[in-house]
């Protein structure tokens, strides 16, 4: 019998990637039997109410945050995040998760240097580490010291959940568009879009996420100046029904970003058999393999000529090309995924225990 813990913090914000994955972690692994094990789940006050099962929660407090030395005893405890508020006692197995080291793109190199030492005592402290993708596991082991501790490649899994009677967004038109996804900062590059839209005049572009920055006013300034006002939506955070649709009825999904330990929205769109256009930088190639369109470049007519050529070879291989897109993007299932992390608790409890004395 064993005693787990899941640290959720981060489903305080189910708007971020982090939330995101911790949320449908949590939704699979409470689905899961798990036979004379405990589980139990270390949630925010905003924890999301819902049939959780056997599933204990712990909800956060001062205690557990400032004197972990007094947090109970787990056979394993499990931080989902690389920089987690919540620590576990020192007699428990800590399994810490990195999704990316986006930090030494969007960072400073003193706050690169700063993020990078909190992340080493992370790893010191740890019992066994998992990564997200083998482009992150090669960060790790370029700019850390994971010493002899186990490191894992455990895919994340992706799904979209589905509302078949959504109705448009009010913000379109009846024009044919292109879409895309994510917090709108310098490292999700979608700036770069705006250029080449106007190599496809009878297309709109929805680039939907916060977009209460400092880039995504100089995407609108960029729109204003390049006369694209109209054709160009940033609505800013959207619904699931929304989100829903707009994968769904796209001509086809563009991803230029610089940084991703994974990039999620790469396969959610391939989920609903978009056709994906994303960049050669960081996890995005091995993560869309074959099946995705790759901008060799940022220019304008490189980046537009990539998007024609790649829908062309899709509507001569409709049928073929999508179902092939499809297959591959199924292989990334929650229950995979999470199946993945049982095995890796089993694998850290045992060898714990056949080192205690």
């Amino acid at each position: 019998m064993s005693r787990l813990l899941i640290d959720l913090y981060k489903t305080r914000n189910l708007n971020s990637g982090i939330g995101s994955f911790s949320i449908n972690f949590a939704e699979t692994l409470s689905k899961k039997n798990l036979p004379g094990d405990t589980l139990d789940y270390l949630c925010p006050g905003n924890f999301p109410p819902g049939d959780w099962g056997l599933v204990n929660l712990e909800k956060v407090n001062l205690q557990k945050r400032y004197f972990p030395r007094l947090n109970r005893t787990y056979d394993i405890w499990h931080s989902l995040y690389q920089f987690p508020s919540y620590l576990p006692n020192r007699n428990t197995p800590w399994i810490l998760t990195i999704h990316d080291l986006n930090f030494m793109v969007e960072k400073d190199r003193r706050k690169a240097a700063h993020y990078l030492k909190k992340l080493q005592q992370n790893i010191d402290r740890s019992s066994a580490v998992s990564v997200i993708s083998d482009y992150t596991r090669s960060q790790v082991v370029d700019y850390l010291d994971v010493k002899e501790k186990p490191l894992f490649r455990i895919y994340n899994g992706i799904s979209v959940k589905s509302f078949p009677g959504a109705p448009k967004p009010g913000f379109l038109t009846n024009r044919n568009f292109f879409f895309t996804i994510g917090i709108i900062s310098a490292k999700k590059n979608f700036g770069v879009l705006v250029p080449m839209m106007k190599k496809f005049p009878e297309y709109d572009l929805v680039i939907a996420g916060d977009n209460d920055s400092a880039y995504a006013k100089r995407i609108l300034e960029l729109v204003d100046a390049s006369k694209m006002n109209g054709r160009v939506h940033l609505p800013g955070k959207i619904s699931d029904s929304d989100r829903y649709w707009l994968y769904s009825h796209c001509r086809a999904f563009l991803f230029p970003s610089l940084a991703e330990g994974f990039g999620m929205p790469v396969i959610e769109a391939m989920l609903l058999g978009k056709p994906v256009f994303t960049s050669t930088c960081a996890s995005l190639p091995e993560i869309g393999g074959n099946h995705a369109f790759y901008w060799q470049n940022f220019d304008p007519d490189h980046m537009a000529e990539v998007v024609k050529n790649g829908l062309d070879l899709c509507e001569r291989q409709e049928e073929t090309f999508s179902a092939s897109m499809v297959a591959h993007a199924q292989k990334f299932s929650w229950s995979r995924c999470v199946d993945d992390y049982l095995m890796m608790y089993r694998e850290v409890i045992v060898n714990r225990r056949s080192v205690t004395p």
